[in-house]
């Protein structure tokens, strides 16, 4: 990830950092089973730690649904689309893709090729 160039703006109480960078960001969504969600879990996190090792891989979070807990969010930041591409075409991903039995349905991944981001520090 590179940035660009770098502006502060201070309006008011808020300081907000703009960042221009192109980046993109990986979302994989899916359920689970319930009664298999511990297993689901443990295949996520072993993902979750491949991807972190990865070329190109900036950040990765598991967010888990609050009205759903058999709903999963891997967001993942790539430096571009082709390392993510390299790892979601990879043996490492593959090895997720084998655990389709601890899913309710298939997941989904959605590529969002960020050109900006702006970061805001909310002051009192």
């Amino acid at each position: 990830m590179r940035a660009a160039r770098r502006r502060v703006i201070r309006p008011g109480n808020i300081r907000c950092i703009a960042v221009i960078t192109a980046m993109l960001l990986a979302s994989l969504s899916f359920r689970a089973q319930p009664h298999k969600r511990a297993e689901a879990l443990s295949a996520v996190d072993s993902l979750v730690q491949r991807m972190r090792g990865s070329t190109g891989c900036a950040r990765t979070r598991i967010l888990i649904d609050t009205e759903d807990a058999n709903a999963f969010l891997i967001a993942s930041e790539w430096s571009d689309h082709d390392a993510a591409e390299a790892f979601f075409t990879s043996r490492e991903f593959q090895i997720f893709r084998g655990v389709r039995i601890l899913m309710r349905d298939e997941p989904l991944i959605v590529l969002d090729d960020v050109r900006s981001r702006i970061t805001r520090l909310l002051r009192n």
